[in-house]
């Protein structure tokens, strides 16, 4: 039995890639905490699944400035690290895994990591590629220049670290991170909560409802579907889309929708949404919708929602990206320009008219469920906290580093 620790600037109960991997390690005997976000008025510490959730009653910022992002960062991050080393001598945890963003949340372990735990990153984004996106600064602005240079503190920190996919892995090398630090484990839902097997029974949706959730965001490129549908109202108001997430975007759309009178076709539903809530509405839906921006950041984006509908056997419309097609190619989902609104229209309307073509869709992606999955990942998972587990580092990371991890 190994006892892990870990830290998340996350709500728990709605972060899947956190839930799948923590809960992965209670369902096998181990013992896991997780210092996390939490709500004023919630039960603290309280047990999700068996995972232990030590709360930290802060406001998640989702907004546009960027030094109250920090505020709120070293908020969680101060208060975690006298939390966690006070955790550490009652528990005496042999792994603490810190998940980002943002990196150097990883420094939250040193205490434990003095009294000989092992420490492991899990880094899901690309800070320095999102900052520039989000804000608009280019790599050579000085903000993105620390927080290059914190990536790459915060790794070496680490005793080893995860990329998410294989262009994931690749960006982080190229920022001066050496790759023999890294595994990849891809960001897949697990096959026993979305399941094809669990699909409820046939719905009586009129026309064709779309569907997109998580972070609401101007780089994911919502307002582009919202255009696209208001120039299919006049003559397909039967197409509809439903929007569930929360973020710094999501005031402006609703807005948007306001002013183009569309709000019997789109919905916008704010806040994030367990897994065990979402899936149901993700059933009820015909088509998956993600029409991401294209820029340094975006490009680099496997978006965990879409492989979850491609789980549940949803066909998807997707912004054409090096890394999506690096994983899928037409055959499996329906590919659009970023930006597009004509084009993203024309998609929607061509799915609406042609039923087989979204059947052949939910067919052709299942090859990407046959070769990747949770059940496979999951082994080279425990197989890495095992390892840190005896101290030493996995010897899986060189493979991985290859490009030849999941196959």
């Amino acid at each position: 039995m190994v006892r892990v620790c870990m830290v998340a600037y996350t709500h728990y109960p709605t972060d899947s890639r956190v839930r799948r991997e923590a809960e992965a390690l209670v369902e096998r005997g181990d013992t896991v905490d997780i210092i996390c976000l939490g709500e004023k008025g919630e039960k603290n510490p309280e047990y999700y699944n068996g995972v232990r959730m030590i709360k930290i009653e802060i406001n998640r910022y989702r907004g546009s400035n960027p030094l109250t992002y920090l505020v709120s960062y070293l908020q969680f991050f101060f208060i975690t690290v006298f939390k966690l080393a006070g955790l550490q001598i009652k528990n005496a945890y042999q792994v603490i895994q810190v998940h980002t963003m943002p990196d150097f949340m990883v420094f939250t372990a040193i205490f434990p990591k003095l009294r000989g735990a092992k420490v492991l990153l899990d880094v899901h984004d690309l800070m320095p590629e999102l900052y520039q996106s989000k804000f608009g600064f280019d790599a050579k602005h000085p903000i993105i220049r620390f927080i290059s240079w914190m990536e790459r503190r915060s790794i070496g920190f680490a005793n080893q670290a995860i990329a998410v996919h294989k262009p994931h892995l690749a960006a982080l090398c190229s920022h001066g991170n050496p790759p023999e630090k890294f595994i990849i484990l891809l960001n897949l839902p697990d096959k026993k909560i979305f399941s094809q097997s669990t699909v409820a029974q046939p719905h009586n949706n009129p026309g064709m409802q779309l569907i997109y959730h998580g972070t609401v965001a101007k780089r994911n490129g919502l307002e582009v579907a919202i255009r696209a549908i208001s120039t299919m109202k006049p003559d397909l108001p039967e197409i509809t889309l439903r929007i569930i997430g929360d973020g710094d975007d999501i005031e402006r759309l609703s807005t948007l929708v306001k002013e183009l009178e569309l709000q019997e076709v789109v919905k916008i539903d704010k806040g994030l949404v367990p897994m065990e809530q979402l899936i149901p509405i993700i059933q009820n839906a015909d088509v998956g919708i993600i029409p991401i921006l294209y820029d340094d950041f975006t490009k680099f984006m496997l978006p965990v929602k879409l492989l979850e509908y491609v789980a549940l056997g949803k066909p998807v419309i997707f912004s054409k990206t090096e890394t999506i097609e690096s994983y899928f190619d037409n055959s499996m989902v329906q590919f659009t320009t970023p930006g597009n609104i004509a084009e993203l229209a024309e998609a929607i309307r061509f799915l609406y008219g042609n039923p087989h073509r979204r059947i052949e869709l939910s067919t052709n992606s299942e090859k990407f469920n046959r070769e990747y999955n949770w059940e496979k990942q999951k082994q080279i998972y425990f197989q890495l906290i095992d390892g840190l587990a005896l101290g030493k580092e996995s010897k899986l990371s060189i493979l991985n580093a290859s490009g030849t991890e999941n196959k």
